[in-house]
């Protein structure tokens, strides 16, 4: 019989995304279950008596406090801020992990070229080290946003296969890597837009 090794740490239900902050000290999941849709922050994970806090604190929400949630999760550099993909609200939200408060949301139907991405479906998430740069996928638009974090405002769409799903940068930050589900391709994207 295979059992967990250590102890368990409840959540709300359906965590379909987690991430780990960069001190390591937090782990946050993105819980997709039945509503209201949250985010776990959990903290002194290793402790007998784990610190859990949800967003929402409470089933009946203030109205766009977070309508949707789905996969993606990225932490800033400073472990300051927590980005969440919103699902089938097409944005990004953005919360201080400090307060636990809204800071507010990226919107995600920017067009350069005419297509349509009104009705986008925001699922997994990468940052890059210094957290200028957040790399999101839009499952519904087939297409990798890139996101410029001190504006919080999409300056690059790039086209991907089909239901696009998981999301992946390099090492060295030079490719991001895109798997399409059902599709038995992978996109690759490089290189990416220079840094400012």
């Amino acid at each position: 019989m295979i059992t967990p090794l250590g102890k368990h740490i409840f959540v709300a239900p359906h965590p379909f995304g987690l991430t780990l902050s960069p001190d390591g000290k937090t782990i946050i999941t993105a819980n997709s279950g039945v509503g209201p849709f949250s985010i776990s922050i959990i903290k002194d994970f290793n402790s007998s008596f784990p610190d859990v806090k949800q967003i929402p604190e409470n089933k009946d929400p203030e109205k766009g406090l977070l309508e949707a949630v789905f996969m993606g999760l990225a932490v800033s550099p400073d472990g300051k801020k927590i980005y969440v993909a919103g699902g089938q609200q097409n944005l990004i939200y953005i919360f201080d992990l400090t307060t636990n408060k809204k800071l507010g949301e990226i919107k995600c139907n920017k067009s350069f070229d005419g297509a349509d991405y009104s009705d986008g479906y925001i699922g997994d998430m990468v940052m890059n080290k210094e957290g200028s740069r957040l790399y999101a996928i839009d499952q519904i638009g087939f297409r990798l946003m890139v996101i410029d974090t001190k504006t919080n405002s999409i300056i690059q769409n790039i086209k991907t296969g089909r239901y696009p799903f998981g999301v992946a940068l390099s090492p060295d930050e030079k490719t991001v890597y895109v798997a399409n589900v059902g599709c038995l391709n992978i996109v690759i994207s490089k290189p990416l837009i220079k840094k400012d």
